[in-house]
């Protein structure tokens, strides 16, 4: 069973939007890494082969070709997934989510805190 490091909304909403966006393209739950050009146009999209992802030195070399990029890498149980991103605008968030992030998406789901605006860069295990 893997543990998750979520802490704030808006790291469960892009986890879902990453699940739903790999399902369409895909029709199954599939890793897939997003390169961009400057700081906000998608570049490039790669899909991990059914049943591969874009772990260890998959991962770095795609990571050292951009200096932005986003990855999601689904777990074999449901719904749990890993999220990391580089440099990533909260711009392109918004763009994906359909809807700006307000100050709910940083609220901290395991206390009563908040974090301070968005991180343009990220990694976390959303459980």
């Amino acid at each position: 069973m893997t543990t998750g490091t979520s802490r704030y909304r808006f790291e469960f909403r892009l986890a879902d939007w990453a699940a739903g966006f790999s399902r369409s393209l895909c029709g199954d739950h599939r890793g897939f890494f997003v390169g961009f050009r400057g700081p906000a146009d998608v570049r490039r999209l790669y899909v991990a082969p059914q049943g591969a992802s874009f772990d260890g030195e998959r991962k770095a070399k795609l990571a050292e070709r951009y200096n932005s990029w986003f990855l999601y890498s689904p777990f074999d149980e449901s719904g749990a997934s890993y999220l990391e991103w580089l440099n990533m605008p909260h711009a392109v968030a918004e763009r994906w989510l359909g809807r700006q992030l307000e100050a709910a998406d940083f609220l901290d789901v395991r206390t009563t805190s908040a974090r301070e605006g968005w991180p343009e860069s990220w990694r976390v295990i959303v459980r």
